[in-house]
């Protein structure tokens, strides 16, 4: 595998500042408003689905010691609430749940277990078949997002109703760019160009719908750190991306469910385009981030029934040097000299949600598994489904020792991992594939 982050791209402006823009061909949208086509839904088959949020917002402040990831200040106040929301899928032959947290990232695999098995016990769904995933934010808190996100999903399924969907994607700017220079050193300021470094500008859409066309639920998916915000902030808020999916839901309707799954995220942020690193900023772009999103569910054509289809793997990265005088977070287990991982696919229809684990994964490696996904659509995922598991950088991360790689308290992961995660992703996308029905 190529240890470089060269791939066919131009340069171009994007809101006054210079841009990648990759040459990769997602498949188009139509120019017309989103339509039903049901033509090819197999006689007797229908789709339901359901939505819910709960706000995790602390109510006593008091209690909380501080902020997430840098913000270390103990909040004063809310600017925006924090949520745990749930999508579930039933297409009469299989079950999913899509649980996304307004959170810095997920947490032990103690309370993985402990919502899958309690969003099981009230659903139905099968434990492997529930996907959970952090937007990341820095300005977040913890809160009781367990004991929420098994809530939303009961709510969910109680709200379920005959529902039509569709996927669909655009290359969007004016968020996100990388935030490595060719060395590895960071870029951390505002209006940073960087416009030769990979990044994955893919904004991936889900849009669920009743048959009366209203929206039940948004799914989005994007790669780019939620850390417009900086360390003296004191206001609780689920930054750019929080904003945006408030922003959806207001301009949506009162029932409608926008849910933002954060990609591989792990060298990506907003410092391009962010002209400081404030609460107004966050705003900005968290509105500019709905624009974008609202304009490609307009134009997404939707079915009654989709094939659905999921699975997950338990698999063991290979890490660095095990020290047992140096305990590592993550825990390296002595036996293998390798760090604990859960990979999953989700399949709907002709897209594939690929999760790449809990860490904070390099974009390349997302666009390394796009590159070779046998579904129309792939959308890639890091934050999910277990503890922090630190960063994971791309294979030119290694190759020219970034920070990440090899400063002091970085990685755990040896230059193997990469590889080996992004081969055993693919494998685990095509063993779902072979699942689907003929």
């Amino acid at each position: 595998m190529a240890e470089t982050q060269t791939r066919p791209h131009r340069v171009e402006e994007h809101y006054g500042m210079p841009v990648f823009v990759e040459l990769r061909e997602l498949p188009e949208l139509p120019d017309r408003p989103s339509e039903v086509a049901d033509k090819n839904v197999p006689k007797g088959k229908y789709l339901r689905a359901g939505a819910a949020k709960v706000d995790v917002t602390p109510t006593d402040l008091s209690n909380v010691k501080s902020l997430g990831g840098f913000l270390k200040l103990p909040p004063t106040g809310v600017h925006d609430r924090l949520f745990t929301r749930v999508v579930i899928l039933d297409n009469g032959d299989d079950k999913i749940a899509i649980v996304s947290w307004d959170r810095i990232n997920s947490a032990s695999w103690e309370e993985i277990e402990t919502v899958r098995k309690g969003i099981h016990d009230r659903t139905g769904i099968a434990e492997d078949h529930i996907l959970i995933n952090c937007t990341h934010t820095h300005a977040g808190c913890e809160s009781n997002f367990a004991e929420a996100a098994i809530e939303a999903a009961t709510k969910a399924w109680e709200n379920m109703k005959d529902a039509r969907i569709g996927i669909g994607s655009k290359m969007i700017y004016g968020i996100g760019s990388n935030r490595r220079l060719p060395d590895g050193t960071g870029l951390w300021g505002a209006n940073q160009p960087h416009p030769e470094a990979v990044m994955d500008n893919e904004c991936g859409v889900i849009r669920i719908e009743d048959y009366d066309r209203n929206i039940i639920a948004v799914i989005s998916n994007y790669s780019s750190h939620p850390s417009v915000i900086a360390g003296d902030n004191s206001l609780i808020s689920g930054d750019y991306a929080g904003i945006g999916t408030q922003e959806i839901e207001n301009r949506l309707s009162d029932d409608a469910v926008a849910m933002f799954l954060q990609g591989c995220a792990g060298d990506t942020g907003t410092h391009t385009f962010r002209d400081s690193r404030t609460i107004p900023e966050a705003e900005k772009l968290g509105k500019r981030f709905a624009d974008a999103i609202l304009d490609i569910l307009e134009h997404i054509d939707v079915v009654s029934w989709v094939p659905i289809a999921a699975k997950n793997k338990i698999i063991e990265l290979p890490a660095k040097k095990y020290d047992p005088d140096k305990p590592t977070v993550p825990p390296i287990t002595p036996e293998t000299k390798s760090i604990r991982d859960e990979i999953q696919a989700i399949v709907i229809n002709d897209a594939v949600i690929a999760a790449l684990g809990s860490m904070e994964p390099y974009v390349e490696l997302g666009l390394m598994i796009k590159d070779k996904s046998p579904f129309k659509h792939t959308f890639t995922l890091g934050y999910s489904n277990g503890p922090w598991l630190g960063y994971l950088p791309s294979p030119h991360g290694f190759a020219i020792k970034d920070p990440d790689a090899e400063g002091e308290a970085r990685t755990h992961f040896s230059a193997e991992a990469p590889e080996f995660l992004v081969n055993e992703v693919l494998k685990l996308i095509q063993e779902v594939k072979q699942s689907l029905p003929v």
